[in-house]
């Protein structure tokens, strides 16, 4: 049985303030642990080359393929090149079975030289008519009668040349030789596996002329130029690579009613490049040299004023002008109000309002140098 404490008017009063007590400190301590109480961080301005980016997304592809697919139902008799192999144009790849077409080959050769010879033989008859008609040895349909003979050989020798143009290109095509220089990346088929037209038989790529072709809208058209260098990044190996833009596109795509210009960057050779790979291309639309540079995130505005925060010589935060320039995202151009060696102060909340409080009250600091102490109220650091 649970036993029922009573508290007098006089304890009821003390434990009460107890619980405010408690109360306020938990508030105090909260109010002093809060975002309010952003961890401090100091930054000393630099020079660095700084470059301003357009990228780009795109997948590495050769230039130089060659896709070799089945021309006849006849299968693959013999394969002369194995996956991995590398050809040069004109090498053999493989051949079908011949005979049928050799048949056919031989049948039309046969025809045509028939025909060639009935022409031939037509031909001179009609031209000895012909003297015998100026003659008047012979009478003019007779003469008619003989153009008629070989104007119909001739058209015999035409077909029977077509039929065997036909056969021999059937014949050509039962052994098929590389058109590119590269190597055999994928065979999709086995020998005397049966074959219809169209079939895909091999792949042969030229993995010397890789490139990429990325999509360049409107917008960004004029950040780019034939001949441009630019830096290939492809994450998967964590490797940069230079590139070089070969050629933009005179006409467009247009995707929601925004024109995009293909665009392909020739790469270097290299033997850790692979087909297919993912790849961000960066394009420099705006870089300088030696710049005094700060961290992005140590840039406030009030409106489009930008400043930085420093403690001036009594050791409190206080606001300093500073122009700005070109940003990479992570780093920024300061072009007047820092030099080399000046220190700033900013919270990992900076950069994202002009509404950052300080200890000035909208005074301004005088730049404060790497060698220079700071006030009591820099927690005695000497620069950084």
């Amino acid at each position: 049985m649970k036993k029922v404490l009573h508290l007098n008017r006089k304890q009821k009063i003390i434990s009460g303030a107890v619980v405010l007590l408690a109360a306020a400190a938990f508030l105090l301590i909260r109010g002093f642990s809060g975002p309010a109480a952003a961890a401090e961080e100091q930054a000393v301005a630099v020079k660095q080359d700084l470059a301003k980016y357009y990228t780009f997304s795109g997948n590495i592809a050769s230039s130089d393929v060659q896709y070799v697919t089945a021309i006849t139902n006849e299968p693959v008799k013999k394969f002369y090149v194995e996956e991995g192999d590398k050809v040069k144009i004109g090498d053999l790849l493989y051949e079908v079975d011949s005979n049928t077409i050799q048949s056919t080959l031989t049948t039309a050769s046969t025809t045509l030289s028939n025909a060639k010879t009935s022409y031939a033989s037509s031909k001179l008859d009609y031209e000895r008519k012909q003297e015998l008609y100026n003659m008047g040895g012979i009478s003019l349909s007779e003469l008619e009668a003989a153009r008629d003979n070989m104007t119909s050989a001739q058209n015999q020798v035409t077909q029977a040349q077509a039929s065997y143009t036909q056969a021999q290109k059937q014949y050509d095509d039962t052994r098929r030789y590389a058109e590119v220089s590269g190597e055999v990346s994928k065979i999709y088929v086995k020998e005397n596996e049966s074959m219809i037209p169209g079939n895909a038989i091999m792949d042969i790529v030229n993995y010397d002329d890789l490139e990429i072709i990325v999509k360049v809208d409107e917008y960004d058209l004029s950040a780019v130029s034939e001949g441009m260098e630019v830096s290939v990044y492809l994450e998967s190996m964590n490797k940069t690579v230079t590139g070089a833009i070969s050629e933009i596109a005179r006409g467009a795509s247009v995707t929601n009613g925004v024109s995009y210009f293909n665009t392909t960057v020739k790469l270097p050779q290299d033997s850790d490049l692979r087909v297919g790979l993912s790849a961000e291309v960066k394009a420099a639309a705006q870089s300088v040299k030696d710049a005094v540079t700060v961290p992005v995130a140590a840039i406030l505005y009030e409106g489009s004023n930008a400043y930085v925060q420093q403690y001036d010589e009594k050791g409190k935060l206080a606001k300093l002008p500073v122009t700005v320039g070109i940003s990479n995202g992570v780093d920024i151009e300061i072009k007047e109000g820092l030099q080399e060696g000046d220190v700033v102060i900013y919270s990992g909340k900076n950069g994202t309002s002009g509404n950052a409080t300080d200890g000035n009250q909208g005074g301004f600091a005088q730049p404060l140098r790497q060698n220079q102490k700071s006030g009591e109220g820099a927690s005695g650091a000497e620069g950084v």
